[in-house]
């Protein structure tokens, strides 16, 4: 395993070229979603690393996606509780469920394991338990029911793609902030992001979100995620002593949920 703390890498994780980026973006479709877009070559194996800054951009497509559905729902006078499930399956469908499935794990794992060991072992098992199912219920349920309380849908739909963008610089920060939980698997694998990288996710994922809430709402919301990710990292610090893939899928739902419930409270 390489050590996290090293940056250095023969791949040029900090490259601002527009074929990086490119590159970067293609990567961050591919991984977080189901669109088929077939990679061109070799990816470098540490190339996940620099397209964390790509990630927000991915929120995007997700959330611009499930916008679309959420307002042709509307258009077509559905009940509003009918239109915010749709544009929450939408998402669900894009993603292919990446998160949730990360969410539920760790629901599972840490809800039923008795010590560090025995909660990374549950995670890994794919069977739902009741844990991770009650996790997926409210998860599902939180995030319709604030689709609901926008006053205007148009609101809402615009607090999908925000959301949808800031959501996705969660996991990038925990990879960033935390070392592995295991010695191997996808997150031990992978080196400590530069820095350039993180600041350039943030930047990305805090200037959409900004740009699709309205003014004081948006900065509230942004210090209520703030917290919550501290608190899920702390939480997670304590159960397993680290990240793995599922604590930061977990962390693109909490801060989602989060983020729609206090934009619906505070618009």
């Amino acid at each position: 395993m390489q050590d996290m703390s090293d940056t250095s890498s023969t791949f040029e994780k900090t490259s601002q070229s527009p074929l990086a980026w490119g590159a970067d973006i293609q990567l961050a479709v591919v991984f977080l979603t189901r669109i088929p877009w077939r990679l061109n070559g070799d990816v470098p194996p540490q190339a996940l690393n620099r397209a964390l800054r790509a990630f927000p951009l991915v929120g995007l497509i997700v959330g611009g996606g499930s916008a679309t559905v959420f307002g042709l729902a509307h258009f077509a006078n559905l009940p509003d509780l009918a239109c915010a499930l749709l544009a929450i399956l939408s998402a669900v469908l894009l993603t292919g469920a990446l998160h949730e499935d990360g969410l539920a794990d760790v629901a599972d794992g840490f809800g039923g394991g008795q010590d560090k060991a025995r909660k990374l072992e549950i995670m890994r098992d794919s069977r739902l338990g009741a844990y991770g199912g009650l996790a997926l219920v409210f998860s599902l349920g939180l995030r319709t029911s604030a689709l609901i309380g926008f006053e205007d849908w148009t609101l809402g739909a615009a607090a999908l793609v925000g959301t949808a963008c800031l959501s996705r610089v969660a996991p990038a920060l925990l990879i960033y902030m935390m070392k592995p939980a295991r010695s191997d698997g996808l997150a031990a694998t992978m080196e400590k992001p530069a820095g350039v990288i993180i600041c350039q996710s943030l930047g990305l994922g805090v200037a959409l979100f900004l740009l699709c809430t309205p003014g004081m709402a948006g900065w509230i919301t942004l210090s209520v995620c703030a917290l919550c990710l501290l608190i899920w990292k702390a939480i997670a610090q304590k159960q397993i002593g680290g990240q793995t893939g599922d604590v930061c899928g977990a962390s693109q739902q909490i801060i989602e949920i989060s983020a729609l419930l206090t934009l619906a409270s505070l618009t």
